[in-house]
């Protein structure tokens, strides 16, 4: 089932179609361009609408880029369950870091976050918020199921994954790949959260 644009919409001013075209049109040129490149006039250029259109509907450059992300990311993913903590972690990281490419829009967008408020906070409530949730979920069934022996790891997880992975590339110079996200669940997370 393929998710519908919201947030923040107008009712009956755009089509879902012409909603989901525009915000594909602002993915692809924060890839192409970089974040702090794009500008509100140059999505209304490329897309043959007004940027009176695009502030009515997303209100900022902000909430319009990070919406499609997270569109996109609601397309991806499916409730994650496999069965198994370290299954469900696994795909959990998948979902969340997936194969880096050379057009990946988010890392512009993780840069250009240290400095903008406004798109950190918007990033942090549409896309870092529900992620931690899905994670908080699979923690609560590993917890149910008894897999998880230490209960103050599992509040460390989200710090521990998502910390190493960003700091990745500052370290080495290079984008991490769903390998070290692989590695860090066996190596780190299972061990700390099956501890006896």
């Amino acid at each position: 089932m393929t998710a519908e644009p919201s947030a923040p919409s107008r009712k009956g001013r755009l089509s879902p179609d012409r909603e989901r075209e525009l915000l594909q049109a602002a993915v692809d040129l924060v890839a192409e361009l970089g974040y702090e490149q794009v500008t509100m006039a140059e999505l209304a250029k490329r897309t043959k609408s007004s940027t009176a259109t695009l502030y009515r509907q997303w209100e900022s450059k902000p909430k319009m880029v990070v919406t499609a992300l997270r569109i996109q990311s609601d397309e991806r993913r499916r409730e994650i369950d496999t069965g198994t903590l370290r299954g469900d972690l696994r795909a959990f990281a998948l979902h969340v870091f997936g194969e880096p490419s050379s057009a990946d829009p988010m890392t512009s967008i993780w840069y250009a976050a240290g400095t903008d408020r406004e798109l950190l906070r918007t990033v942090r409530e549409l896309l870092i918020l529900p992620g931690l949730e899905n994670l908080r979920r699979i923690l609560d069934r590993a917890t149910e199921r008894g897999e998880i022996t230490d209960p103050a790891a599992a509040a460390l997880v989200a710090h521990g994954l998502f910390g190493a992975i960003m700091i990745h590339e500052l370290l080495t110079g290079e984008k991490a790949r769903p390998r070290l996200a692989e590695e860090l669940i066996d190596k780190l997370v299972m061990p700390a959260l099956t501890a006896s």
